[in-house]
């Protein structure tokens, strides 16, 4: 059953009043601003050397280093910059098994936007589904509210046609996670350019537990397949096996790229998550 909800936008200004969103303590890039990065910039005060990436200023090229080593090595200088957010939506039909859950999952996204406003950061919404959009930060709420999680290709292959990630301070990813794909190089890829990565898990009841009542079928959201024929005792709980394996494999992923893994079940509301299992994302006061 597809069931699509709008985020319920009160909900999100009650749960990030007062609120930032924190950041990594490392260093990140992002557009002039107020906060203090480590990206290269016009500063005469020497923060380090990295190796160049294209895109670079070569003006801040350090020849010498150069001439030493053979690789192409940056001088990084501190400048004031607002770092860049990303928020990366999966809008697959699976993400709108019911109401609840595709409503959180927007929340979840608007209001890690939210929070990257408060504390004077960038934040950028690409939202994978049947349209892949990249929407500024001024315009995620109304971009949000119209969403329509309907996506059937998996969200893998959907992510293939989002416009490419860019080098980011942090980068929040919100999915239920459920596809056939190996974690592994999914994990790097949300990782990669990103001081830091949060992986945002958001489950439905049914995700979990599947149930229906008598003779109810295992669907796939997006393909439409049947997977199982009948939901057994024993066809439920292989599928509760395998479903602790998946989400097992993604936090093994996780630790591996360095990012935070969160659960959240989408019949909490969103003030009481961000309290709770979203608060490590939320800057200490």
């Amino acid at each position: 059953m597809h069931t699509d909800s709008p985020p319920d936008l009160a909900m999100v200004e009650r749960a990030s009043a007062g609120l930032s969103l924190k950041m990594p303590r490392v260093p990140h890039r992002g557009r002039l601003g107020d906060s203090r990065s480590a990206s290269v910039g016009s500063s005469m005060e020497l923060h380090d050397f990295r190796t160049y990436h294209p895109g670079d200023d070569l003006r801040h090229v350090d020849w010498n280093a150069v001439a030493r080593t053979g690789e192409l090595v940056i001088r990084v200088r501190q400048d004031e910059v607002s770092p860049r957010v990303e928020v990366v939506l999966d809008a697959t039909a699976s993400m709108a098994v019911s109401a609840e859950k595709s409503a959180r999952a927007k929340e979840v996204a608007l209001w890690v936007c939210e929070l990257a406003r408060h504390g004077g950061c960038e934040p950028v919404l690409l939202v994978a589904g049947k349209e892949v959009q990249r929407v500024p930060g001024p315009q995620t709420r109304v971009a949000l509210a119209g969403v329509r999680a309907e996506g059937r290709e998996p969200f893998d292959v959907t992510l293939g046609r989002l416009p490419p990630f860019q080098t980011c301070g942090l980068r929040v990813v919100v999915s239920d996670f459920l596809v056939e794909a190996v974690p592994g190089p999914l994990a790097e890829r949300f990782a990669r350019h990103a001081a830091g990565c949060v992986l945002v898990q958001v489950l439905d009841v049914e995700d979990v537990d599947p149930g229906g009542g008598a003779g109810a079928r295992l669907v796939d959201a997006e393909s439409g397949d049947v997977l199982e024929r009948i939901l057994t005792p024993g066809v439920v709980e292989a599928y509760r096996e395998r479903f602790t394996a998946h989400v097992l494999g993604w936090q093994a992923a996780a630790r591996r790229v360095s990012a935070s893994w969160v659960q959240v079940h989408a019949t909490e509301p969103l003030t009481a998550l961000a309290r709770r299992e979203l608060a490590l994302l939320v800057e200490a006061a």
